[in-house]
């Protein structure tokens, strides 16, 4: 029976494996090993999960800070349940067993994945008859390319809500947002993560988390408190070194991780964003609302809250 195993790494995507029935899986930091984690909680050859006539066991390594199977320390252990929780050092994983009709289902999904980013990339192009129709109206601040650039990161994050920033002299306008009303964003109270996306911004690199109450930069937080937020995405818009801007999105409810794939999928729809923001000239010439929400006006509601 196939095995499928989450891991979570702080700060940072997660990692969705697949492991065929009868075959091994070393993890550590060790880039001989077949799943690599990049922790410094995690040993170099730390684990190994095998699948033999016995069913599913996880093998400890000898690694400095050990293997958990749901909370408790272990060398070795048969893992019967068809769910559980590991930990390799500070990562927690999520371990699961799936017949050969689940494993294919997910891979399916996979193919669909693949195929939803080409077309909300086709639509940025133009050729937006077969770009999926919204699941709910944009409130747009500007041109459609925001929309639909907003749109496509929503949906291939699996989250509900998010902005489009763009950058405009030394600020960034806010130029399209989904389910955020202009005075949400602007008020104290808002209660997406304002550290993130200055975080991305300043490295210029996505940020991903799954599990916002284990990350201590975000949980303390009280506009990530208030708002009851579990993942949240930050994409920026890059070309040639020059950040264009950045794409916000998030969810509260529980949902399927945002893992490396999703990642891929989620960087390659921002690259080419950031080509057509260019390419078509929208970025110099959108048209900015008639009352433009400013980046630091945003951060400055903030200030004294988070």
């Amino acid at each position: 029976m196939p095995a499928r195993l989450i891991v979570y790494p702080p700060e940072a995507a997660a990692i969705s494996r697949w492991i065929p029935a009868g075959s091994r899986l070393r993890i550590g930091r060790d880039p001989v090993c077949e799943l690599r984690i990049d922790h410094p909680s995690i040993s170099r050859q730390h684990a190994e999960l095998i699948h033999d006539d016995e069913g599913w066991r996880l093998l400890d390594l000898g690694s400095k800070n050990g293997s958990h199977v749901d909370g408790i320390q272990v060398v070795q252990a048969l893992l019967e349940r068809s769910e559980g929780w590991l930990r390799f050092g500070d990562v927690l994983c999520e371990f699961s067993l799936h017949d050969d009709a689940e494993a294919r289902a997910w891979q399916e999904r996979e193919r669909e994945r693949r195929a939803l980013s080409a077309a909300w990339t086709r639509r940025l192009e133009g050729g937006g008859a077969d770009a999926p129709a919204p699941a709910e109206e944009v409130a747009a601040a500007g041109a459609g390319l925001a929309d639909d650039i907003l749109r496509g990161v929503v949906e291939l994050a699996g989250c509900s809500r998010g902005f489009v920033l763009l950058a405009q002299g030394e600020d960034f306008l806010v130029q399209a947002s989904l389910s955020l009303e202009r005075e949400d964003l602007n008020a104290r109270a808002f209660s997406g993560s304002v550290g993130a996306v200055q975080r991305c911004l300043r490295e210029r690199q996505p940020v991903v988390v799954n599990w916002i109450d284990d990350d201590p930069w975000l949980a303390q937080r009280s506009s990530v408190v208030t708002g009851g937020l579990q993942s949240l995405v930050c994409l920026p818009l890059l070309h040639a070194g020059r950040v264009l801007g950045a794409v916000y999105a998030d969810r509260r409810g529980a949902g399927e991780a945002i893992s490396q794939f999703d990642l891929e999928l989620l960087a390659a729809f921002a690259d080419s964003a950031a080509l057509w923001l260019l390419a078509q000239r929208a970025f110099d010439a959108l048209e900015p609302a008639s009352a433009p929400l400013r980046w630091a006006r945003v951060v400055g509601a903030q200030a004294t809250s988070s």
